[in-house]
């Protein structure tokens, strides 16, 4: 916390009013894998349609641009509705922004002359600056087994970056569980050319599951609730630059192996190794109880 309150300066606050823009911060306890990504996607599709609002003004997500393979993902993924925007990541209503100082670009987007409706950033709780903002955090049973779980919790000994003494929980802050209110399943597992990946493995002698992100072995489990048996995996760091390198020694020495990769991992490929038949992405989908869904909305009413 000595960082966010000596180097981001909270003396440099936003305005105390926003003017017709609501700004939601997506946050979670621990140092990364929560879900807050896809989860950001989701509110941003919810909050884009027209019963939400002035969708025309749009909805723009703000991701550091350290995580440049989540902002790719956003954007492929946005790109995918049908509303082009190729080059910049937009759709008709859902921008989506690399940043390196969330503050200051928030202060930009309040400055043009059609703000956006809405705001998401995609991290960036611990940031005092972004006052007026709506807290949506992201909460793992495994990660805080119980309140005050102490120092012990901090990375590196544990999962968290901060606890939740650190931070005030007023009418602003809404806890969403993981395990009750949303739930990241596998929605299907195929490769580039649209061939599904079967429990048998058909063709392959083995599945590999190689990845670099926040939570691998969340990833594990999941493939393994699917149904798919893997062995000798590979589990890198997040955002770990050489992952084509090593992928692609992978699959020269295992050329009879499928390799199981998440949508994270598949934008920092080429489009050679994309295609690759036996590099297999899985797809993920987000389900919000409709209990979570009414409490987001009060939140964002009351805002």
């Amino acid at each position: 916390m000595l960082h966010h309150k000596v180097a981001l300066r909270p003396d440099l606050t936003l305005p105390k009013k926003l003017g017709s823009t609501k700004l939601i911060v997506v946050g979670s306890y621990r140092t990364g894998g929560a879900g807050k990504t896809p989860f950001c996607l989701w509110l941003a599709k919810r909050l884009s349609q027209p019963q939400n609002g002035p969708h025309t003004k749009g909805v723009a997500i703000l991701c550091h641009s350290y995580a440049y393979d989540e902002i790719q993902m956003l954007r492929e993924e946005i790109e995918s509705l049908g509303d082009g925007g190729k080059q910049t990541g937009t759709s008709n209503f859902i921008e989506v922004i690399g940043t390196g100082n969330r503050h200051r670009t928030v202060l930009q987007l309040l400055q043009r002359k059609t703000p956006p409706a809405y705001i998401i950033c995609d991290d960036g709780f611990e940031d005092s600056r972004l006052t007026g903002a709506v807290n949506i955090i992201l909460r793992w049973k495994e990660d805080l087994p119980s309140e005050g779980g102490g120092i012990g919790q901090l990375w590196p000994a544990g999962p968290c970056r901060s606890l939740p003494e650190d931070h005030p929980q007023g009418e602003s802050t809404l806890n969403l569980s993981c395990e009750d209110h949303i739930e990241f399943h596998i929605d299907r597992i195929a490769n580039a050319q649209g061939e599904s990946l079967p429990q048998s493995l058909g063709r392959f002698h083995r599945a590999r599951a190689v990845c670099g992100i926040g939570s691998p072995k969340r990833f594990l489990k999941d493939l393994d609730s699917f149904g798919i048996p893997t062995a000798d995996n590979r589990l890198l760091k997040d955002h770990d630059r050489s992952f084509p390198k090593k992928l692609a020694a992978l699959l020269e020495q295992f050329p009879g192996d499928a390799i199981i990769i998440t949508q994270k991992d598949a934008c920092k490929l080429d489009e050679k190794m994309r295609n690759h038949p036996n590099v297999f992405t899985v797809y993920q989908k987000v389900s919000v109880s409709l209990s979570a869904i009414h409490h987001i909305d009060l939140l964002l009413a009351g805002s």
